[in-house]
């Protein structure tokens, strides 16, 4: 509570007291200097004092004094510490006057003055003992007229009830009006002086409250229900507080001593307070909120995404939302009423129990179970590999994929509602298909006899690292079949030796290289990752030539040798070493481009086919498809390549986005891109750029179309302000995701972006 007396602090206790000062017993000089270390003490005070008030000494180490010795009166060791400049002791009723001693246990320090007393204001009795807020309350005692305060007990900050107020006021009482705020508990009189007297009572005196017999029982309740508490002095209550700490409105009835109001929608269990102005919380009510029971759906079992859920019970409307297995957000019900709530099935919802959130912050919750693919049957138990094999049963229309022991998963294949016909991959083995759904759950089939295949396959896959220009080495079965051996759709040469294939991976392989065995009576192919080529050159030169004094011979290359040359490549010289050496390029039409002037000694010279050039070397003669034309001096040139190094990017998307604030870009999400085709392992790029250059804060936020939610695996909710580039390594999990949930989700604030590349 607030200080009860008005004080201007140390400094002016000791000027109004400045005459009483103590002094050590063993030393009678008195130092001028208020606090000099040690145990000292400089002045007490007040003196004249009420007996029952409070005495007060100033000085330095008065945290040491032991105990306080007053005439008449026993040694006083009850001693409040303000610090260690200020003690206070109360004041016996039987203190005479006299020199006051303080022990400490180095000695002890007398007062050189007489501690004298004033009139002896006391408090003789306090009525009535039990009084309300706003109540009159009768002090009796000696000397009240000299007082100018009364303080009641209080929890919170308040104001004191000062003398102008006082309901009646003479020497042997005081008539006071209990404020709002006061709790339970002694009562302190002061005469508001700058160093006041003051008297604290011995009795205590009990404010009333709010109360009721029992708290009500409010089982089963439900979020709108009126409630009505009925109780003692209810119109002392300022607020009802509901179990979460909310306040609600209410009503007081003071005919009928009663309280009403309604719960809350966000009510939840737990005790329902009434508060006074004092603050003191009394409980008058006890709620257990309503939970929906009984509960059945229908449909229960078979469900797919899309059909519609009915969840019948018992107060199923304090439902508001339906929580369904693998689906990050919740589902708000079509249709509610007080037995029985509607809603649609989510796509990606797997078999489990759906919870039901209430409005109370509880759950109920009921099971559902999804329709699956059921293979009934295959049409031969026994297919070779590399062969196609026919499924029966029923709702293979929620297929999605196949998966062979040994293989990877199919995701193509040719399916009815009761019949599905999928190629048996090449390396597939006997055992139990696992047929996957689009909401990630999946079911096992019986087991399936896998046979070798009949045509040519590979036995054994190649060992070590696959690189492109490097060697593929597998063993193979059948090469007796074997016609024809494809990479990438385009016929290469190969070996067969020793029952192993030869052949040299060409510089386009990478990531997903698809190899194919044609043999006579069938064909397989495979697929492997193999580590790409980024140098790329072309040789247009590899017959010395050597150049007069600017005479011929002289060397032409043709348009078609510069046939989807890159920007940035360059056009390679390989020579015997240079002595005084120049190399003229010219465009078809004899027009100088630059002459190269390799230092002596060298054995190569380069020109950059900068964009200018290769434009200035798409001119035509019309009459040839010459388009450089090279000549020189002291020259022998034995090779001319084109050189350059291939970007592994791969542009998925480009052109000019603005972001705004949270919009979304979905050009790559609902079948705008086939994320089936990612690998893991391979970088995601987005190029951006910031959109306000005020603004030193911008966002990136990576999103799976369904529903917008997060990602899986380790893609985190939001980037700040990325760099660009931004790159982003996508692993299995993330484009499980993506496949499953419709694509990949573009937004967050403030950028603009440019251009999507996967590498």
């Amino acid at each position: 509570m607030k200080s009860i007396f008005k004080y201007t602090g140390l400094l002016a206790l000791a000027m109004a007291l400045a005459t009483p000062v103590f002094t050590a017993c063993d030393n009678e000089d008195f130092d001028t200097n208020q606090y000099i270390g040690g145990v000292n003490l400089n002045s007490f005070g007040p003196s004249p004092v009420a007996r029952g008030g409070e005495l007060r000494f100033l000085g330095s180490g008065l945290d040491q004094i032991l105990k306080v010795s007053i005439p008449g009166c026993d040694d006083i060791t009850d001693i409040t510490v303000i610090s260690s400049e200020e003690i206070r002791v109360t004041v016996p009723q039987t203190a005479e006057p006299g020199h006051v001693q303080l022990h400490y246990a180095g000695g002890l320090l007398e007062t050189k003055s007489m501690l004298t007393y004033s009139e002896p204001i006391s408090i003789e009795s306090i009525t009535p003992a039990t009084v309300k807020p706003g109540a009159q309350l009768t002090i009796k005692g000696e000397y009240l007229n000299l007082i100018k305060e009364v303080s009641f007990s209080f929890l919170t900050d308040s104001v004191n009830v000062f003398a102008a107020d006082f309901k009646a006021h003479d020497r042997g009482q005081i008539v006071v009006v209990v404020p709002e705020e006061a709790v339970s508990g002694t009562i302190i009189i002061s005469d508001a002086k700058e160093v006041p007297n003051t008297i604290k009572s011995e009795q205590e005196i009990e404010i009333v409250l709010p109360s009721v017999s029992a708290p009500l029982d409010l089982s089963n309740a439900k979020a709108g229900d009126a409630v009505t508490v009925k109780g003692n002095d209810f119109d002392l209550i300022r607020e009802v507080v509901m179990p979460d700490g909310s306040s609600v409105e209410f009503s007081y009835d003071a005919d009928k001593g009663s309280i009403s109001f309604t719960l809350p929608d966000n009510c939840s269990d737990g005790a329902i307070v009434a508060v006074s102005a004092s603050g003191v919380k009394v409980a008058i009510a006890n709620i257990g909120m309503a939970v929906p029971a009984e509960l059945v759906a229908s449909p229960a079992d078979g469900i797919r995404g899309g059909d519609v859920i009915t969840i019948s019970g018992v107060n199923i409307d304090q439902v508001t939302s339906i929580s369904f297995p693998n689906v990050d957000e919740a589902v708000e019900p079509s249709e509610i009423k007080s037995t029985q709530l509607k809603v649609e099935f989510p796509a990606m919802a797997q078999s489990g129990n759906a919870v039901l959130n209430l409005k109370s912050g509880k759950t109920a919750e009921v099971a559902l179970v999804t329709a699956k693919p059921e293979v009934t049957g295959f049409e031969q138990p026994t297919v070779a590999a590399a062969s196609n094999v026919k499924l029966f049963g029923r709702n293979f229309d929620l297929i999605t994929s196949i998966e062979f022991p040994g293989a990877a998963p199919v995701d193509k294949f040719n399916a009815t509602a009761t019949e599905c016909t999928v190629e048996v991959p090449a390396t597939a083995v006997s055992g139990a298909l696992t047929i996957g759904m689009a909401n990630g759950e999946t079911v096992t089939t019986a087991e399936l006899t896998v046979q070798s295949p009949e045509c040519a396959f590979i036995a054994t896959d190649p060992e070590g690292e696959l690189t492109a220009y490097g060697l593929f080495l597998a063993e193979i079965k059948n090469a007796d079949h074997l016609v024809e051996v494809k990479v990438n759709g385009a016929t290469v040469s190969h070996i067969i030796n020793n029952g192993n294939l030869y052949l040299t991976l060409p510089g386009n392989c990478g990531n997903g290289t698809v190899i194919t065995l044609v043999s006579d009576n069938g064909e397989i192919s495979y697929t492997y990752d193999v580590v790409p080529s980024t140098h790329q050159e072309r040789v247009l030169l590899s017959t010395p030539i050597t150049i007069g004094n600017w005479d011929d011979p002289r060397i032409r290359l043709t348009h078609e040798q510069l046939a989807d040359v890159p920007e940035g490549a360059k056009l390679v010289f390989y020579i015997e070493p240079a002595n005084d050496t120049q190399l003229q390029i010219n465009d078809c039409s004899w027009a100088e481009f630059t002459t190269l002037s390799p230092v002596d000694g060298a054995t190569s010279t380069e020109l950059v086919l900068t964009a200018e050039a290769l434009a200035a070397f798409s001119n035509e003669d019309g009459w040839s498809d010459c388009a450089i034309i090279v000549q020189g001096k002291n020259c022998t040139v034995n090779k001319i390549t084109i050189e350059w190094e291939l970007s592994l990017e791969t542009v998925i998307w480009s052109g000019s986005w603005d972001s705004g604030n949270w919009s979304g870009n979905q050009d790559l999400a609902w079948g705008g891109y086939d994320w089936s085709t990612v690998k893991a392992g391979q970088k995601l790029r987005l190029y951006l750029n910031q959109t306000d250059l005020s603004d030193s804060w911008y966002c990136l936020s990576l999103r799976h179309g369904d529903g917008w939610g997060n990602i899986g695996g380790s893609i985190p909710a939001q980037y700040d302000t990325p760099s660009s580039p931004f790159e982003v390594v996508l692993d299995q999990t993330t484009l499980d995701d993506l496949v499953a949930n419709g694509g990949l989700i573009i937004t967050g604030a403030n950028f603009t972006l440019t251009q999507v590349t996967i590498e």
